[in-house]
């Protein structure tokens, strides 16, 4: 007999297959102008209203105390950690979107003052890729201030300045004549392999390129016979990738300055990635250890010249004591435990709720594609919902309730209960939601209103595939 009901391809939309970046928000991407829209259109807020206000709380105390601090963003891979600092990125800029979102008013009033009072330097960073601390959030920063202030002059934090400032000490005692006049016979002849670039120096192209981005080949030309006429000390600065940093103690001094100078009353580092980063690392302790070390830094300054606070937030997917115990044991991992502890003791906590599931898989995979289908699925669940008492209580679980059924329908109650529970353990490619979206999809041609997806069909899909689990969880 054939099956007249409907797909539920015809109800909800559900694609044809199942993208890599379904659900991943790349947070310096999100917090653009023209992605502004798309991130709050996209966005669920639910309890997370109570997370709004712990970090805006946490902003204000920075503020109020004139002092640096950190936080972690605690939440399982899906929990949706940039989309959350993405969010906060626009509140505090200001957007008219963000503070309109219903689910945030309460917020938006009760910290008012904070929210319109203060101007906010708020710089998103990815942290995959990067080779340490310092190139990323140092590096990071200055890549984004040239971005939004093109005029505004160099951040301090490179060698390099320090270089020019040595220089032009050398120039005021020799005299320009004898200077470049030395500057130029030190270079001449040394192949250095600019070709047309390689011009004599003089007053006006020194400042130009010292001017220029640490990029730029002028500037970098200018670096290099520096180091070799006068500056021999300096030569790792020719010999790192790119152009060596301060410290990061020191470099966060010059980010305070450098923002103040611009108007701004706290800068805010929104650092996505940043633990996946150092787990990608994870068989080389002595780098997790060294560069885990210097993030105390964000809080607890040797210098303490920063003339505005750094406000740091800290995505964290998973404790990195679970990930050193997988590569190491005995005195290593007590070593780098230590070093942990005296990193984590001054990091505050906020905590994303894996239980916002349901919320978010209603508005984003399930909403139906016109209120037609929205009335022809609630009159199914209707019917769903006069079974017997013992079929009901198969589908709900221990914590079902209607509204939870209706919101995550066709999925079963214990399916979605099963996900939250593992939601902790799941890697970054294969999100709760994006597990959804999978068993939707493989049943695109079959699923049918009346249908359900049992938790049984998870099996394949968390057993098989890129290995979701660690060993010890399978």
């Amino acid at each position: 007999m054939n099956d007249h009901r409907p797909l539920y391809r015809d109800l909800i939309r559900i694609p044809e297959r199942v993208q890599t970046n379904d659900f991943v928000l790349k947070l310096s991407d999100g917090v653009t102008e023209e992605a502004a829209t798309r991130t709050i259109a996209s966005y669920v807020v639910t309890q997370l209203a109570r997370a709004f206000h712990e970090a805006l709380g946490f902003i204000r105390g920075a503020i109020e105390g004139g002092r640096s601090a950190a936080c972690y963003l605690d939440g399982s891979f899906g929990s949706g950690k940039s989309h959350f600092m993405a969010v906060l990125n626009l509140l505090l800029a200001g957007n008219v979107q963000a503070r309109a979102v219903p689910e945030l008013a309460e917020v938006v009033t009760r910290h008012d003052e904070i929210l319109t009072g203060k101007r906010f330097l708020m710089v998103p960073y990815h942290m995959i890729g990067a080779r340490d601390v310092e190139t990323a959030i140092l590096g990071g920063y200055a890549d984004y201030v040239r971005r939004m202030h093109p005029d505004a002059p160099v951040p301090g934090f490179y060698l390099g300045e320090k270089l020019f400032e040595d220089a032009r000490g050398f120039r005021q005692r020799m005299g320009d004549t004898a200077f470049f006049a030395a500057l130029n016979e030190g270079t001449e002849g040394a192949g250095d392999g600019w070709g047309d670039l390689g011009a004599e120096w003089d007053a006006t192209a020194f400042e130009s390129a010292a001017a220029e981005p640490p990029e730029g080949e002028e500037r970098q030309r200018l670096v290099g016979d520096l180091i070799s006429t006068f500056f021999r000390g300096y030569a790792d600065v020719a010999a790192a990738k790119g152009e060596a940093f301060l410290d990061l103690d020191s470099g966060l001094v010059v980010i305070s300055q450098h923002a103040r100078q611009l108007g701004y009353d706290a800068v805010v580092l929104f650092l996505d990635e940043l633990i996946l980063w150092l787990a990608t690392r994870a068989g080389d302790v002595d780098f997790v250890s060294n560069e885990g070390s210097k993030l105390s830094k964000l809080v607890e300054a040797q210098r303490s010249n920063r003339p505005i606070p750094i406000i740091s937030f800290v995505a964290r997917q998973r404790d990195l004591r679970e990930l050193i115990g997988e590569h190491h044991a005995g005195a290593l991992e007590v070593r780098f435990l230590d070093t942990l502890k005296h990193w984590e003791a001054r990091f505050d906590k906020v905590k994303l709720e894996d239980r916002n599931l349901p919320v978010i898989a209603e508005k984003r995979l399930l909403a139906p594609v016109s209120d037609t289908a929205r009335e022809e699925i609630d009159a199914e669940f209707d019917r769903v919902m006069r079974q017997r008492q013992q079929v009901l209580d198969t589908l709900l679980g221990s914590d079902g309730e209607r509204d939870l059924f209706r919101k995550v329908y066709p999925f079963s109650p214990a399916l979605i209960q099963a996900l939250i529970a593992a939601s902790s353990v799941l890697q970054r490619e294969r999100t709760a939601l994006k597990l959804m979206l999978t068993l939707l999809v493989k049943k695109r041609d079959e699923l049918r209103l009346g249908n359900l997806i049992p938790v049984g069909d998870l099996w394949d899909e968390i057993a098989t595939g890129d290995q979701p689990f660690s060993d010890g969880m399978r």
